[in-house]
């Protein structure tokens, strides 16, 4: 038996709040507030819009599996995992309740809480424990929960939280990415909820560095592999002070740490694994056959690591992989329209190119870009929506133009 990540999606929405703007309500001083931004990395956070739901949420994720649709009757399981027991008013009940907007009538649906924020590699292990005893079944795992407490707005340890979240499929065979290995460790005299609350919350943060650092360890190690196998690690977005003393722990090139989402999204409880690993595949960052390690720690306190070896995934339909193919041919072709454009060569273009930053494109070349990209690509883009985020760097241009691109 194998567990094996059939599809991936994550979702994120799109009400941005600034950590300036969070501060008053979380009761931070300027300064504090200042150390978040300056020394963790953290600089925005993702919010619902009001009258959104939870169930809304976790929907966006699921409907994002372009392998799901006309497979629903696979799903034998739905797993929800959260950092936190409650996550809504008795008696509302998310996970149900998404089993029956997605007609899931099959499936068994049941919440995952157990390892906190590090519940998501958890669930990912139980459901392919679960479906490997049913051949051909799958189980959808989603993660994600609002912050409506003041707990899960902001946590001591520099984590402000953010809403997203994310959805996966899980088989015990097939295409997709292989479960190499899976570890966890707890440590319950480091739970802030004992006795000893606030001194359990110290030495959680002073062993920290090394317990996670030694899960990881211990993931590659199981998987019979060497640290410098690993392509790729996906964090849990605490922040970026944390993962760089990681990185030194173990010996990790912290370039290695795809670290884009902490400034974007913040720490997003479970789904931080899920919305990494999208953020992994646009970017082009892994390929089939490649080894790659996703992360987390909860408060319990729990640190559990997993590697996986990057597979090829099955293709449901053409909209997806149009949706793919086209998105490619943009990144490709901006590539090139640039150096022609800036009238020089430049050889070390990527996806995280900061268009205005470093190559000092103005807002009316890149209109001019933009227009030659149509040309070029036989289509159109609806520019009224354009803001500087898209302007950022190649990638986000590259987005943007696939979202907004008519006859490609």
């Amino acid at each position: 038996m194998t567990t094996t990540l059939a599809d991936v999606a994550a979702y994120l929405p799109e009400r941005r709040v600034t950590v300036e703007d969070l501060g008053p309500s979380l009761g931070l001083t300027p300064t504090q507030v200042r150390v978040l931004r300056r020394f963790n990395g953290l600089g925005e956070v993702r919010r619902q819009r009001p009258g959104e739901s939870l169930v809304d949420l976790l929907e966006a994720a699921t409907r994002a599996l372009p392998t799901l649709r006309g497979r629903e009757h696979l799903v034998r399981y739905v797993l929800h995992a959260r950092g936190v027991p409650v996550v809504a008013p008795y008696p509302v009940n998310p996970v149900h309740e998404l089993k029956a907007r997605l007609g899931l009538d099959n499936a068994t649906a049941f919440a995952v809480t157990h390892h906190a924020c590090a519940s998501a590699l958890l669930a990912i292990d139980l459901a392919g424990r679960l479906v490997g005893r049913d051949r051909g079944a799958l189980a959808l795992v989603v993660a994600g929960e609002q912050v409506f407490t003041q707990d899960e707005r902001l946590a001591p340890d520099h984590r402000v939280f953010g809403e997203g979240a994310g959805a996966c499929l899980v088989a015990a065979d097939g295409p997709g990415d292989r479960l190499l290995s899976y570890v966890a460790d707890q440590r319950g005299d480091l739970d802030h909820w004992g006795t000893d609350g606030l001194g359990a919350m110290e030495r959680f943060a002073q062993e920290y560095t090394e317990l996670l650092g030694d899960v990881v360890l211990t993931a590659v190690k199981q998987a019979d592999l060497s640290v410098e196998d690993l392509t790729l690690v996906l964090p849990h977005n605490v922040n970026v002070v944390s993962w760089r003393r990681v990185c030194r722990r173990i010996g990790l090139p912290v370039d290695k740490v795809l670290l884009d989402n902490v400034p974007l999204a913040g720490h997003t409880p479970s789904a931080d694994t899920f919305i990494n690993h999208a953020s992994a595949v646009a970017l082009g960052r892994l390929a089939p056959g490649e080894v790659y390690l996703t992360a987390g720690a909860g408060f319990g306190a729990v640190f559990s690591a997993m590697v996986f070896e990057r597979g090829v995934f099955e293709q449901h339909g053409s909209g997806h992989m149009a949706t793919t193919e086209l998105r490619t041919r943009v990144a490709d072709t901006l590539t090139v329209l640039l150096g022609r454009l800036l009238g020089r060569d430049l050889p070390d273009l990527s996806e995280k190119t900061r268009l205005m930053d470093e190559l000092g494109l103005s807002s009316s070349r890149t209109l001019e870009l933009l227009l030659t990209l149509e040309d070029e690509l036989d289509l159109q883009v609806d520019v009224e929506e354009i803001d500087r985020d898209d302007l950022a760097s190649l990638g986000s241009l590259a987005d943007f133009v696939v979202a907004h691109a008519d006859g490609a």
